[in-house]
């Protein structure tokens, strides 16, 4: 089935420069909450990997002051 063409649009250059702006307008939003997100990632990220040294903190047995002073090297 054959589509219609395209209608032409001709738009002034003060047209054309402000529905580039515009456009500029919406993609620095979107960066803004990409970056917003991309940063609550990160903070889950690092939720999850202090978590999982707990975890295994206190599945060693150790005391946390016994890690400390391990990873210190002051035994």
């Amino acid at each position: 089935m054959a589509r219609g063409r395209k209608k032409q649009v001709n738009l002034t250059l003060e047209e054309q420069l402000e529905a580039v702006n515009n456009e500029i307008s919406e993609c620095e939003e979107q960066i803004k909450a990409l970056k917003q997100k991309r940063k609550e990632i990160d903070k889950q990220i690092k939720e999850e990997k202090k978590e999982a040294l707990y975890q295994a903190v206190v599945e060693s047995g150790k005391s946390i002051e016994d890690i400390l002073s391990t990873l210190s090297g002051n035994e």
